[in-house]
């Protein structure tokens, strides 16, 4: 699969939980009631979005490539707190809230600043940081988190959502911000 596209992609940039994380946000959502015959997304989908785009083209994705490149931040915990219900427009959704972190909302506005710099406009609406535990979630009775769900932050992802393949899935475009500041 070649690494830039000449078609806009859907891209975004996220934090994906650690194995660990992973098997813990699944056990958790395993515990609520009402579950779905089918849990969506997988464990291995499951991120927290610092920013998405719906259309990006080539030049704009090579510039944001280009801007990440050089992202550095200090690795830190991202601990997940408690569950809510929202109501979206395709539906119910269970997510995971993140505890306020100082280090999170700095890595956002940095992101944000990137994705400017490479002519994307970031979304205007206040950044809720959260992990979407369940999709199609109308019918689920939520229970409260035994403990936080906590894994160390050591890079972001940029991502494209692939909706034309069959099933759509994500590809991993690269991973930045390994580095301490």
């Amino acid at each position: 699969m070649p690494d830039t596209a000449t078609a806009p992609r859907r891209l975004f940039t996220a934090l994906f939980p650690d194995a660990p994380g992973c098997a813990a946000i699944d056990a958790a959502r395993r515990g609520w009631g009402g579950l779905p015959r089918r849990l969506r997304p997988v464990p291995e989908r499951m991120h927290v979005t610092l920013q998405f785009f719906g259309a990006v083209d080539a030049a704009q994705e090579a510039a944001w490539r280009a801007a990440l490149a050089g992202l550095r931040f200090a690795p830190f915990d991202l601990a997940l707190t408690r569950a809510e219900l929202w109501h979206a427009p395709r539906g119910t959704i269970a997510v995971l809230r993140a505890e306020p972190s100082p280090a999170l909302v700095e890595l956002h506005a940095a992101t944000d600043a990137l994705a400017r710099a490479a002519a994307l406009a970031p979304d205007g609406r206040p950044y809720k940081p959260h992990l979407t535990a369940l999709r199609q979630a109308g019918q689920v009775a939520l229970a409260r988190l035994p403990a936080p769900i906590v894994w160390r932050v050591r890079a972001l992802r940029l991502v494209w959502s692939d909706l034309a393949a069959a099933p759509p899935r994500y590809r991993v475009l690269g991973e930045y911000g390994g580095g301490r500041v």
